[in-house]
């Protein structure tokens, strides 16, 4: 029966092995997921050594598969949080580049409130010269037009499209 144990150990540590070796992120597979996998794999191998040394091979690899699957599945996970917050850093980094030495982009206005301040100007008397720029980039999703040293909308952060 020792033998049966360590040979089914031997042939699940195998198999783990090759399937964490075939994880890769262009089959689609997420950080959380090939953690899991290299995780589980990892502790099958390491249970199934351990639990050899005591005799119980089977339940070695089966305890640690299942601890190294939950550890590597945590570990991607916080794998993919720290991928997503850095690319929020960068996407602020190049927003701030973007607008250094311009005015500084507004959020949404309503149209009542951008003809305010032209209405105030005409009834003090001075007529002030409005300066249009030409909006040649828009956002795809929103529709907002914007002038064309813009790269990124200011509102959202995306990255603006030219108008054709």
């Amino acid at each position: 029966m020792d033998i049966f144990s360590r040979k089914f150990s031997a042939v699940l540590l195998a198999l783990l092995m090759v399937l964490s070796g075939c994880a890769s992120e262009s089959s689609g597979i997420t950080e959380r997921e090939s953690g899991a996998l290299v995780g589980g794999g990892l502790g099958a191998g390491l249970g199934a050594i351990i639990g050899s040394q005591s005799g119980h091979a089977g339940a070695g690899t089966a305890i640690g598969a299942g601890a190294g699957l939950l550890a590597g599945a945590l570990a991607g996970e916080m794998a993919r949080r720290q991928k997503e917050n850095t690319k929020k850093e960068i996407r602020q980094e190049m927003m701030q580049q973007q607008y250094q030495g311009q005015y500084a982009p507004q959020p949404y206005t309503t149209q009542s409130q951008s003809l305010a301040p032209v209405v105030q100007q005409q009834v003090a008397g001075a007529p002030a010269p409005v300066r249009q720029e030409m909006n040649t980039k828009y956002n795809p999703r929103t529709g907002q037009t914007f002038p064309s040293n813009y790269t990124y909308d200011p509102n959202t952060g995306e990255e603006l499209k030219p108008l054709t």
